[in-house]
């Protein structure tokens, strides 16, 4: 027998029972997109080379000696059912065979280290390299002779050859239905190979855990058990809202809003737009839609993704709270585990698979787009499911085109229904790669009236020439609470905001004690459970004592709290009308100020974040034609009507950026066309080769893996000492089995927070750090944790796009 896995008592899984159990597992997971064939073809291939002595006695010797690695990777088990169907099949003259083998190809081969390219930017045909590689001729032989003679049998392999290939026919036949054209065709096989990725990915990693915790690896009560979830849990959430209080305006108008959620919900799959005024309610009233979308469609789970960390954790709070259920969410807030080598921390990857998810839309687009084997092993499982994107103006521009036809994809090709959320609907239908939203894609009729009856404040613009200085601001602040007794102040970056923080705090312990305000600092240098301890600390000293918080724009999208007064640094309109929900938000008056600053350059200087620097200009453009005309503008700076007008601005200089270009030395590439049609790689081979490439799919997977990044800086995920963060370390660093590291790594979501690059390396070369378990985790030591500003670190760094 060759053996696939030796459990900790011994106990041997069997290459042929692996295989077998991954095939099983893979079809289910294709068969959602009509790929059921394909997924077991690949299923009972990706592990063909583990057929051969040589792994056996690897496999044994690492069982008995696991405290030596050095044998790691030194057996290639990958490779050899690729090579195996390139040669039987890749020479087919039929386009649909040699292309469904291609497919097949990549998809083994990749399993364990991330998608190859197919054509590299130095112009190598990197797939035909590697199926032709001599240097596993010996194994590949002995590979293939002991597996049809263990495990299968060759006309079953070519039947469902012959099925994948009539199956990858239909889809694509169904993709070209969608969109006809090149570029749309091309990017949605490069998804559709990642698809094919992830389902096998996580039907290996999962029957690998199974077999070592003793567990079955199907739940066959599943789709029962949905069924009955989401009809409990939509009855449960509609008594609530129907029982709530319709105590004034804002509350019928947030009721009426819901109601028109529920209706909805009876539409078929598709795009949608719910365009909803801020503080009206729209976190309950998209869940209830979702819940009731779900139950009537069948749906398999729902994810709401959302821009920042701090809107998780309140949404994830909300939701408990209303449906009584804690068991069935997750909270994804950043992936912990390093994308290593260890296979303990490999079975423990994050997929997806709970009935209700929050997580960021960092975590979504490297879903989709990162390099390596770690995050898209989720993405087979937004396949049949309804996607909430939350405060969707947040989408960093580089990322539109992709992300605008990958949902589309997954709406029109894996019937995942996609809800486009929030008060300042960008333009998304009308850029060159568009969204492909339904003919009636408003959930809500008549936005601009709810808008008018939802208007609680008056934007104010206080732009001098020169901008503002701390000092300046301080100042300014000062003023403004000898009339009221709340302020939020919302600033570009975290160095602006911790020392206009500083200066207030300073100068508030010199004033007499009726005039002293209790002064908050919000960071995103806090562990999610540190911020909601926080926010809840404000929430409860409002209305009560003078309060002044400092902040980024953490707290601007979605966090349910009230301030009489709001000042914004100057910014795009959509982050403005965003942070007005902040100021009184459930119409404790008749209307708040949100007033408008610009600081100077010594104080936040913004000038290399491009994205915020264009939109301060369209804002200030919007700010002047209003001045000219505001009936144009419904006589309001943040109506739908100047929102549009902004986007119109925002995205018309933005739009080259929309395709992701990549750093220099490649800067005249794009990451949409390495995972389209590689127009400009393909010419230059063919220049140089005076042939085209012996292929059917181009695309530089591996190099658009490699360079896709959602911010300018990589972020590394941190286990932080905080309360019970310093238990979980203590017990994550211990030995402990791997169902209950799976635990604590699901609790330690609450305890972690993403450092930038720079943030990590400075607090490492200064030792703050603890490797746990082998390296597969970081956690940072006692000192260097603060119970009022979280992480410390000397360097502080801008903060565009949050986690």
């Amino acid at each position: 027998m060759f053996i696939a896995h030796i459990r900790e008592d011994g106990t041997e899984q069997s290459v042929r029972e692996h295989l077998e159990n991954v095939s099983l597992l893979c079809a289910e997971a294709c068969k959602k997109i009509s790929l059921e064939n394909m997924g077991r073809l690949i299923g009972l291939l990706h592990d063909m080379g583990k057929e051969t002595e040589e792994f056996k006695s690897y496999i044994i010797y690492s069982f008995l000696h696991p405290e030596d690695k050095s044998q790691r990777g030194t057996v290639d088990h990958s490779t050899a059912g690729a090579k195996f169907i390139y040669k039987t099949y890749y020479c087919s003259k039929n386009p649909y065979e040699k292309l469904t083998a291609q497919i097949i190809c990549l998809v083994i081969c990749s399993h364990h280290g991330g998608l190859i390219d197919c054509i590299d930017l130095e112009l190598r045909d990197k797939f035909t390299l590697r199926m032709n590689t001599d240097d596993l001729q010996k194994n590949y032989d002995e590979a293939i002779n002991n597996f049809f003679e263990d495990c299968c049998e060759m006309n079953e392999i070519h039947r469902l050859f012959l099925e994948s290939v009539r199956e990858i026919k239909n889809i694509l036949s169904r993709i070209r239905l969608v969109y006809d054209k090149k570029h749309f065709v091309k990017f949605a096989m490069a998804i559709l190979v990642k698809f094919l990725l992830s389902c096998l990915i996580d039907a290996d990693r999962y029957d690998t855990y199974s077999f070592m915790e003793s567990k079955d690896i199907l739940d066959r009560e599943n789709d029962i058990f949905k069924n009955c979830l989401w009809t409990g849990l939509s009855e449960h959430l509609n008594k609530k809202l129907d029982d709530l209080p319709k105590i004034s305006k804002i509350y019928l108008l947030r009721n009426e809003i819901s109601q028109s959620c529920k209706s909805f919900a009876k539409n078929k799959t598709g795009i949608y737009k719910l365009l909803v005024p801020t503080g009206g309610g729209k976190t309950l009233s998209s869940l209830r839609y979702a819940l009731e979308h779900a139950r009537e469609f069948k749906k398999d789970r729902i994810a709401y993704i959302i821009p920042f960390t701090t809107i998780i954790d309140q949404n994830s709070k909300e939701i408990k709270d209303f449906l009584d259920r804690e068991d069935i969410i997750l909270e994804h807030h950043s992936n912990l585990i390093m994308d290593n080598d260890s296979e303990d921390y490999k079975l423990l990857t994050e997929r997806w698979d709970s009935p209700i998810i929050l997580s960021t839309m960092v975590q979504f687009l490297n879903t989709l787009f990162i390099g390596g084997t770690q995050s898209v092993r989720r993405l087979h499982n937004l396949v049949n499911s309804i996607i909430i994107f939350d405060e969707i103006q947040a989408i960093p521009i580089k990322c539109i085109n992709m992300f605008n036809y990958a949902i589309n994809f997954l709406s029109k090709i894996c019937n995942t229904t996609v809800i486009l959320c929030t008060a300042t609907q960008p333009l998304l239908s009308k850029t060159e790669m568009p969204v492909f939203i339904e003919e009636n894609a408003n959930i809500i009729s008549n936005a601009d009236e709810k808008f008018r009856y939802f208007k609680r404040t008056k934007v104010i613009p206080k732009i001098q020439a020169g901008g503002y200085s701390i000092q300046d601001l301080k100042e300014l602040i000062s003023g403004l609470m000898d009339q009221v007794n709340s302020t939020l102040i919302i600033l570009n970056t975290k160095k602006a905001a911790k020392e206009l923080f500083k200066a207030i705090d300073k100068e508030n312990l010199l004033l007499p004690e009726d005039k002293k305000a209790i002064v908050f600092h919000l960071s995103t240098n806090m562990c999610p459970t540190h911020r909601i301890e926080l926010l809840n600390k404000i929430r409860e000293v409002l209305g009560k004592q003078k309060v002044i918080c400092v902040s980024t724009q953490l707290i601007e999208a979605g966090v349910n709290i009230s301030f009489e007064c709001v000042v914004r640094s100057l910014a795009g309109l959509d982050s403005i009308a965003q942070a007005a929900g902040r100021c009184n938000r459930h119409a404790e008056s008749s209307c708040g100020n949100v007033y408008v600053i610009n600081m100077d350059a010594n104080s936040e200087n913004v000038s290399r974040l491009l994205e915020i620097k264009t939109g301060q200009d369209k804002t200030l453009r919007i700010f002047e034609e209003y001045n000219q005309n505001p009936e144009a503008f419904d006589c309001d700076l943040l109506s739908p009507k100047a929102i549009d007008k902004y986007f119109e601005y925002y995205f018309n200089d933005l739009k080259l950026l929309m395709n992701y270009t990549l750093p220099k030395p490649y800067a005249d590439k794009t990451m949409f066309d390495l995972l389209s049609e590689n127009k400009q790689v393909v010419q230059d081979y063919i220049d140089r080769n005076q042939e085209k490439p012996d292929l059917m799919l181009y695309n530089s997977f591996k190099t658009a893996g490699d360079y896709f990044s959602v911010i300018d800086q990589n972020t590394v995920g941190v286990i932080v000492p905080y309360q019970k963060g310093e238990e979980l370390i203590i017990n994550i660093n211990g030995k402990c089995s791997i169902k209950n590291l799976k635990k604590y790594l699901k609790e330690a979501q609450q305890y972690s927070v993403n450092l930038y690059d720079q943030e990590y390396r400075n607090l490492n070369d200064l030792g703050a750090f603890m490797q746990l378990n082998n390296g597969g985790l970081i956690a940072l030591k006692k000192e260097f944790y603060d119970e009022s500003t979280g992480i410390t670190t000397d360097n502080q760094q801008h903060e565009f796009l949050n986690y």
